[in-house]
């Protein structure tokens, strides 16, 4: 078995190398919480190594996030700055990389946030970054999310006696870090990932139909709406992984057709703090209601962050054989925990996941061709071991896509 060193090592390289397959003379940002700042220096100096041209680490400090909320009016905390607009563009037009490290350690900060408070702020950095969001989700530069195992996250996962490096022992088969090339294994999965979306866009599918014991939900398709999953092209032709670990195929909704009860089956981060037990009922593509056990008054500001917020942008479909739902836990981190379970997306969908997408240059087309347009983009977990999915197609045939929570193509 690999040394924990040498697991680390390894980690950075590939998301480097896999994530977002840094090129010789391209900058590239990180932005992590100050508990993740010693693995986010690793990166830096591997990608100087590589050849990177300049490399600057963000830290997302959720200490000081939480003091603005408790000390700030509405007009201070939705001030930013005219210069993150403008470090926004050099990234697009200079084509830099960008990783960021899920504020696992850090999350704990923001547990009795003001949730008003919270939306205002979380509404400004939103709006202050459109331009640059809405590239990254027509993938014209290369991002990774990746989430770095330590004492709280460890704590969280495996209980109060487990330590970093128990961690580390779990998430290596799921990030594959338990091989001898962890590149080569992430391209045989990202392989397998492809040509399980082929089939579903072979399908010429116009709906699916979730039921389980706890949803009946019916959600719709244009024509031009492709399957993807296993990394993202750029547009010189090189693929990367958004994410890293990856299991889902997904696709970007008609924005107008989803219909019925859908309820999550994970807990979730929104807005910095949890969601659990949430239950959406939707109405030509709109949510309606959202009963949540736990973070209401979040969902309630979260639904209220733009017109989008209550539309799906996403539809993701994620075996239940996948190592992180094989594990059993429960991760607390949106990356690990939708990719162990079928999810949906509320706020803007993937214009890369259209046929047509070069043509739809703005929010107005986007949402003209059934594609979302939103400010936020959230993943609810809704799958589960007795979850069915079935899918109509333009022939008018019924196809069985998932059966217990497992795929039946």
């Amino acid at each position: 078995m690999k040394s924990l060193e040498q697991m680390i090592n390894d980690y950075a390289d590939l998301v480097l190398t896999s994530g977002v397959c840094l090129y010789h003379g391209q900058s590239l940002q990180i932005k992590a919480g100050p508990e993740a700042y010693w693995f986010a220096q690793i990166l830096a100096e591997k990608a100087y190594e590589k050849g990177a041209l300049l490399v600057k680490i963000e830290i997302d400090d959720l200490r000081l996030v939480k003091k603005r909320t408790d000390v700030q009016n509405k007009e201070m905390l939705s001030d930013v700055p005219d210069f993150s607009k403008q470090i926004d563009y050099e990234m697009m037009v200079k084509d830099w990389a960008y990783i960021r490290i899920d504020n696992t350690e850090d999350r704990h900060w923001l547990e009795d946030a003001d949730a008003d408070q919270l939306a205002i702020y979380k509404s400004a950095l939103s709006r202050a970054g459109t331009h640059y969001r809405n590239s990254r989700m027509r993938h014209e530069h290369p991002w990774c999310v990746i989430a770095l195992p330590g004492p709280r996250w460890a704590k969280a996962v495996l209980g109060e006696e487990a330590e970093t490096a128990d961690l580390w022992k779990v998430v290596a088969p799921i990030l594959k870090l338990d091989t001898s090339n962890p590149a080569q294994a992430w391209q045989d999965h990202a392989d397998t990932l492809l040509k399980r979306g082929q089939k579903l866009h072979d399908l010429k599918i116009t709906s699916l139909h979730f039921k389980s014991a706890k949803t009946d939900f019916t959600v719709g398709f244009t024509k031009e709406h492709l399957w993807a999953g296993g990394g993202d092209p750029l547009p010189n032709g090189t693929w990367f992984l958004p994410n890293i670990p990856t299991e889902e195929v997904f696709t970007t909704p008609d924005r107008l057709t989803a219909s019925g009860v859908i309820a999550t089956t994970k807990p979730v981060s929104v807005m910095d703090s949890l969601v659990e037990d949430a239950v959406f009922t939707f109405e030509q593509g709109k949510v309606i209601e959202c009963k949540a056990r736990v973070g209401q008054a979040v969902m309630d500001k979260f639904l209220a962050m733009d017109e989008g917020a209550s539309f799906l942008g996403e539809i993701a479909l994620v075996d239940e054989n996948s190592p992180i739902a094989q594990s059993g836990k429960v991760f607390g981190s949106i990356l690990y925990d939708e990719n162990a379970s079928c999810h949906i997306a509320l706020g803007a969908g993937y214009p890369s996941c259209l046929k047509n997408a070069d043509k739809l240059s703005n929010e107005e087309l986007l949402r003209e061709a059934g594609c979302n347009t939103s400010m936020v983009h959230t993943d609810f977990m809704v799958g589960s071991p007795d979850m069915d999915i079935t899918a109509t197609t333009e022939s008018g045939n019924t196809v069985q896509i998932m059966q217990g929570g497992r795929f039946t193509l």
